[in-house]
């Protein structure tokens, strides 16, 4: 649980600082350069990646993602400058091939990391209150579920006890009838 708090209180740090929560303006106020490239469908492309060139961090993400995923792919690369900026200057690489179904280490903290700095607090817990299921706050939030539950983790180990339905929920769809296509 610890990583997941330093992700998360990073996260928080930087919010603070840079008074946004508009990914893009965070980028540059951190002065970390960024494009966006073609890197195939949105489906099964190559989501984005980080670097660092000279002590230069560098974040590219797919141009051909919504814009909703590109930021969070933004915020995901944003995790690993941060808080793997060592292994990056290294030149160690640091990956999956699907950063929304985690499993290596350091995948997972910038999963927290993203999820804390994409997802507000407020947002979250009303749509919780309101009864809708992991799938329907992921929906009315445009995240993958599963940052739904890394932030309702952070949550949970800040102390503020959640509960959330387990049905199926299709309240945040609209006419979005096939739910959120490119997770």
């Amino acid at each position: 649980m610890l990583e997941m708090q330093v992700a998360a209180e990073k996260a928080d740090a930087i919010l603070e600082y840079c008074g946004t929560t508009d990914i893009w303006e965070i980028l540059d106020k951190l002065e970390v350069l960024y494009s966006f490239d073609d890197y195939g469908s949105a489906g099964s492309g190559l989501k984005g990646y980080c670097t660092c060139f000279f002590g230069q961090f560098f974040i590219s993400v797919n141009q051909n993602l919504p814009a909703y995923l590109q930021a969070l792919i933004a915020w995901h690369e944003l995790g690993h400058v941060i808080l793997d900026a060592q292994q990056l200057k290294d030149g160690t690489c640091i990956g999956e091939y699907d950063p929304f179904h985690a499993v290596s280490h350091s995948e997972t903290r910038a999963n927290y990391f993203a999820a804390e700095g994409l997802i507000e607090d407020d947002a979250i817990l009303e749509l919780i209150q309101q009864g809708h299921s992991a799938a329907g706050v992921a929906a009315c939030l445009k995240v993958p579920e599963a940052f739904v539950g890394y932030k309702v983790q952070i949550l949970q180990e800040a102390g503020i006890p959640l509960f959330s339905t387990e049905t199926p929920d299709a309240a945040c769809l609209q006419a979005d009838l096939t739910g959120m296509e490119n997770f």
